[in-house]
């Protein structure tokens, strides 16, 4: 039995993706975009932030509080989900609105998510 390879695709973090998500939370407070662009350009998109929200306040020089409303603003907002949970403690990651932005981005440049290359078929000596 054979399971197909799921290939990961890598999503670049570009100037205009970040231009996108700072027009579109524009609306909200200014902690938000500083938060959400700190989760964005930590590790590629959609990999787990391993840093508590004390260490990301410590980071920006943002208050604890500051942080914990933005995280919980664009966690209702789809800008950023949850990874996991250890005990009380949540890690975070670019959420699907950050995803979608960045898939429109690379169908926009024209690039393929994948190209697909098929093997050379040999045939049979009686097939030939």
């Amino acid at each position: 039995m054979t399971s197909p390879a799921t290939e990961r695709v890598e999503l670049p973090v570009t100037a205009e993706l970040v231009h996108g998500i700072l027009t579109r939370t524009a609306e909200q407070p200014g902690a938000d975009f500083r938060v959400l662009t700190y989760y964005v350009t930590s590790a590629a998109l959609g990999d787990t932030i391993r840093q508590t929200a004390k260490d990301v306040a410590q980071v920006l020089k943002l208050s604890q509080g500051s942080v914990s409303r933005s995280i919980k603003r664009l966690l209702t907002d789809g800008w950023l989900q949850v990874a996991y949970t250890v005990g009380t403690v949540s890690f975070y990651r670019a959420g699907p609105k950050v995803i979608e932005l960045a898939l429109a981005e690379a169908r926009a440049d024209g690039q393929p998510l994948a190209e697909v290359h098929h093997l050379p078929v040999r045939l049979a000596p009686e097939d030939e």
